[in-house]
């Protein structure tokens, strides 16, 4: 006796439109695990890009508004004015700034930081004394 089949005859249609809908969910599923593979590796290079970026610019000073005006020459030397009271106790530097530690009996110290390509005051700190 040959095995028979338990499904009705009218099964066969059936089984042919959920292998379409099945075929139709598969493709689906693999266009969208392709698009956001693709999404995924476009993010992740741009995070590395930012990173990489960043880390680039990080020894570069972030030019600010400047403090004092300075008058640079066409030698390219550069006049800093020393705030009214203040005078130079020392000076240091080297190929991008120049950083001057300024006294004075009645105010706080100071210390600036010039900026030798342009001439400008980058920085401007008031070292004030903490007070518990």
């Amino acid at each position: 006796m040959a095995a028979q089949d338990s499904r009705p005859a009218g099964d066969a249609g059936e089984t042919e439109e959920l292998d379409e809908a099945a075929a139709r969910t598969q493709r689906v599923l693999l266009i969208t695990v392709i698009v956001l593979g693709v999404l995924l590796i476009i993010g992740f290079a741009i995070v590395v890009a930012t990173i990489a970026s960043r880390i680039s610019a990080s020894g570069e000073e972030a030019e600010t508004a400047p403090v004092p005006q300075v008058a640079v020459t066409p030698a390219g030397e550069f006049e800093v004015p020393v705030p009214a009271g203040y005078t130079i106790r020392s000076v240091t530097g080297d190929e991008r700034r120049l950083v001057i530690h300024l006294v004075s009996d009645r105010q706080p110290e100071r210390i600036m930081v010039v900026n030798t390509r342009s001439g400008l005051v980058i920085r401007n700190l008031v070292l004030t004394p903490d007070v518990p």
